[in-house]
């Protein structure tokens, strides 16, 4: 018996076809058209694109493709399996139906259970209700009389607790001085160096059009290279010019204390 891999090559090799050519009618890739016709069909990804592959190559040769995957499971020893995946699914739904047709059966039943042991428990309690008046004689029983409450104690004065002295309020601490918050936009490049208390922070060249903001606890000294390329904003106040273009300028900022 010839394999699906010949069947398929002769197939296409009568009509002229090269693989390229099934690759571009099929979208399927060269490589696994040339594995099915080898019969290596590990190289596929999976039994169904392995199928599915089968089939829609033989479909485009003329053949038929359901006949070759089922030529395909004959040579792998599966057998027909398709008729035997409907008997499976017809089993499935037979019982489910069976077993929805049995529920419904219970809860039809349920109710008319329910209703002679309601009635069965409705003539217990009337029988115990008559018997228990029998047994009294038919004379209605007597509440037995109410005893007095035990007069409530008189309620103990509360005394009130004393108020503690007033508080004197902490003083209050003079507030520390404001920090200090410098901004430098630059309009040409301009060599800088920041030292914040006592701490060198910042040192380079910044481009045109940036802008840089500092701040310290206690005091800024900042020197510049070309003072004439930076507008200096000082604690939220614009300040004026440290110098022109190319003067070396170094300006100490100190914090201010906060006025009352």
């Amino acid at each position: 018996m010839p394999t699906v891999g010949e069947v398929l090559r002769e197939e296409r090799e009568k009509k002229g076809l090269s693989i390229k050519d099934v690759e571009n009618g099929t979208s399927i890739r060269a490589l696994y058209l040339t594995a099915i016709e080898e019969g290596n069909y590990k190289i596929v990804p999976g039994e169904v694109y392995l199928k599915g592959f089968i089939r829609n190559y033989a479909n485009f040769l003329g053949l038929k493709g359901d006949q070759m995957v089922d030529l395909y499971r004959q040579s792998q020893g599966q057998g027909q399996g398709q008729g035997q995946g409907q008997g499976v699914a017809v089993g499935i739904n037979a019982k489910t139906e069976n077993t929805d047709e049995e529920n419904d059966e219970d809860q039809a039943d349920k109710p008319k259970s329910k209703m002679p042991k309601l009635l069965l428990g409705v003539v217990v309690v009337g029988l115990a209700v008559a018997a228990g008046f029998y047994l009294s004689g038919g004379q209605p029983t007597v509440p037995a009389p109410i005893q007095q409450a035990n007069p409530a104690p008189a309620p103990v004065p509360i005394r009130p607790a004393p108020v503690p002295p007033p508080t004197t309020p902490a003083p209050v601490q003079s507030p520390q001085a404001k920090p200090v918050v410098l901004q430098a936009k630059y309009s040409g490049e301009c060599w800088t160096r920041v030292v914040a208390d006592g701490k060198e922070i910042y040192e380079g060249i910044p481009r045109k059009g940036e802008t840089l903001t500092w701040e310290a606890e206690k005091k800024i000294v900042v020197k510049f290279g070309n003072a004439g390329s930076v507008d200096l904003v000082y604690n939220g106040k614009p300040q004026e010019k440290l110098g022109g273009d190319g003067d070396v300028v170094l300006k100490t900022y100190s914090a201010a204390p906060v006025s009352h």
